[in-house]
């Protein structure tokens, strides 16, 4: 028989047992936890989306920078204006529409983001990278601008020397070629909506930085070589534009109205060999080739790491290398072992039917000495390589035993983390 007190306690547990889940478990409540996950099939369509749009604004900055480049080569010649103008206006209609698909395309960003859960409020990094987009594409050579040139004054020449508007505008070209290199890694099997999601599991950022980390890791030589090429094409563009107001007075020294001179002279920069055969007399060529200083020393540098890195070998070449190194001292001790062999039978041989004088007898004994100290050192050679390969043996075997385990690991992590996604979908669901 219970008591009073008894009594009120049972009536509390059982009043608790009865109590909503979501109150003795607030983590499981469908409204609080609906929002943080994530659909998959909806984050990839925004995701290609994106992809998409990123595509269309690619296209018509190509179609931007190609009417630019030719616009430039124009102007450098002073040849047909009528023709320049209509590129200038098509230049200038294009530059629109890729400021519109700039908007566009951050939208579907924005979009996508929030598809996967993340927050935007305020002026966020979106908007800033918006905003320096529209003011590189504005800053493109205009039909206004068309006669309007800018004059200073030179030590090394005389005479007026101008830039023309236009001209220095189309150095924002080298400032467009981020919008092509970003497009490249978006569209890269590295940056993915899958990618960005096991990211997330493992606290990592799925950037642009991460996607070429990742390609320095899988393609090193071709991620370098194309930093390279880019260095001397864009900053040679850019060279022969700063250096255009003193070629147009005089061209006979210094000429970089060609581009092989220009590029040449970033090649010889960047590799900090400076023959000083081409050398910039502008502010604006010097600016140029400060950067390329830097950059070419950044590039040549991580040329240098990736070849160091290439030349090492692998665990399962230097395996390759101890056996060949065993069997080719094996060899050495057999073909020492038969000389001391042959040289102790000659020797026995002349011994005892007394066919050698006493300087020649000497003379073998120490070629037979020789070759017993040689067949020493290539015995201990050949055993320290045993040893070597015996112990490299046992450590990949602990690394494989190792490797296994973490395997398992991982496996048993992933069921979990299942488990935990088809809980909450059968919650989500009810």
């Amino acid at each position: 028989m219970h008591t009073q007190p008894d009594q009120e306690r049972l009536n509390t547990q059982a009043n608790q047992a009865q109590e909503p889940i979501q109150n003795k478990a607030p983590f499981l409540d469908l409204e609080s936890s609906g929002d943080s996950l994530e659909d998959g099939r909806v984050t990839n369509l925004y995701f290609q989306l994106y992809r998409m749009m990123d595509l269309s604004f690619f296209v018509f900055n190509l179609i931007g920078t190609g009417l630019t480049v030719i616009t430039l080569e124009l102007i450098h010649y002073d040849e047909l204006p009528e023709a320049r103008r209509v590129i200038l206006w098509v230049i200038f209609i294009s530059n629109l529409i890729l400021m519109g698909l700039a908007v566009v395309r951050n939208q579907v960003k924005l979009k996508w983001r929030e598809s996967k859960g993340d927050v935007f409020s305020g002026f966020t990094k979106e908007h800033v990278e918006l905003l320096m987009e529209i003011i590189i594409i504005a800053a493109s050579p205009l039909p206004f601008l068309d006669d309007i040139n800018f004059y200073f004054s030179n030590d090394f020449v005389d005479g007026d020397v101008y830039y023309y508007a236009n001209e220095l505008l189309c150095l924002t070209l080298a400032f467009r070629i981020i919008f092509f290199i970003r497009t490249t890694l978006l569209n890269s099997y590295w940056h993915s909506n899958r990618t960005d999601r096991v990211c997330s599991l493992y606290a990592s950022q799925a950037d642009y930085m991460f996607t070429i980390k990742s390609l320095m890791r899988n393609q090193p030589f071709t991620v370098n070589y194309s930093a390279m090429i880019l260095l001397i094409f864009v900053f040679g563009y850019c060279l022969r534009i700063c250096e255009s107001p003193l070629n147009r007075i005089d061209s006979s020294s210094n000429d970089f109205s060609s581009y092989a001179n220009s590029m040449w002279c970033v090649i010889v920069t960047s590799t900090t060999l400076g023959y000083g055969d081409y050398y910039t007399r502008t502010l604006l060529g010097r600016i140029v080739m400060s950067v390329v200083c830097i950059l070419g020393n950044f590039v040549v540098s991580s040329m240098i790491v990736i070849i160091t890195n290439e030349s090492y070998l692998t665990t399962l070449e230097n395996k390759v290398v101890i056996l060949i190194d065993r069997l080719s001292l094996k060899k050495q001790m057999q073909q020492e072992a038969a000389m001391i062999i042959t040289i102790f039978g000659r020797l026995y041989y002349a011994k005892k039917h007394l066919d050698l004088n006493e300087e020649e007898f000497i003379n073998m004994s120490k070629k037979m000495k020789k070759y017993a100290i040689q067949l020493k050192l290539t015995t201990r050679k050949y055993v320290a390589a045993k040893a070597l390969g015996s112990q490299l043996e046992e450590i990949n075997s602990g690394f494989n035993s190792l490797k296994e385990n973490l395997k398992q690991t991982f496996q048993l992590q992933e069921e979990l983390i299942k488990a935990n996604e088809n809980l909450i979908y059968k919650i989500d669901n009810k």
